[in-house]
């Protein structure tokens, strides 16, 4: 029996210290990267994903993040205006266009503090499948409480 399994059950005050502490480690983690690397944390996440794999389309990067493509058109434009990414038309399809890393966008993937996309989805992925579904469905559940509350009604425990 770990030492957590010992504790008595956790109150809602202590979860919530644990989501400062995330939020905390993140905040801390996206500061460094701005300090280095003159880019956003998602910028730098996105020239990465650019830089491994040359020549994807929005529509991939957007996949890649898990993020509407809208956002990442704008985290493509700032790239592009940085001279870090350059878009290329393709040549059999004149709406399509791909993404390449120029020189300095690969430079900057080499100074960048690591990991490249971020403390979360890094720590995500350490965690064991079976933790991680249950985290997904914990998450799942609060993040109903919180719509069902924004959209102006009470979810009672018992439809959880």
């Amino acid at each position: 029996m770990s030492q957590r399994d010992a504790s008595p059950s956790p109150t809602p005050m202590d979860v919530l210290k644990q989501f400062r502490s995330i939020f905390n480690t993140v905040k801390q983690h996206f500061q460094q990267v701005e300090n280095t690397c003159r880019i956003s944390g998602a910028q730098l996440w996105a020239l990465a994903i650019i830089v491994r794999q040359p020549g994807l389309r929005v529509s991939e990067l957007a996949r890649a993040m898990a993020v509407h493509q809208s956002t990442t058109s704008n985290l493509v434009e700032r790239l592009v205006e940085l001279k870090l990414v350059e878009k290329r038309r393709s040549e059999n399809d004149q709406r399509v266009v791909h993404l390449y890393p120029l020189p300095a966008g690969i430079a900057l993937i080499g100074q960048a503090p690591q990991p490249v996309e971020g403390v979360l989805p890094e720590a995500l992925t350490q965690l064991s499948a079976e933790n991680l579904a249950h985290l997904h469905a914990i998450l799942e559940d609060l993040l109903d409480i919180l719509q069902a509350r924004d959209a102006g009604r009470h979810v009672p425990l018992s439809e959880m």
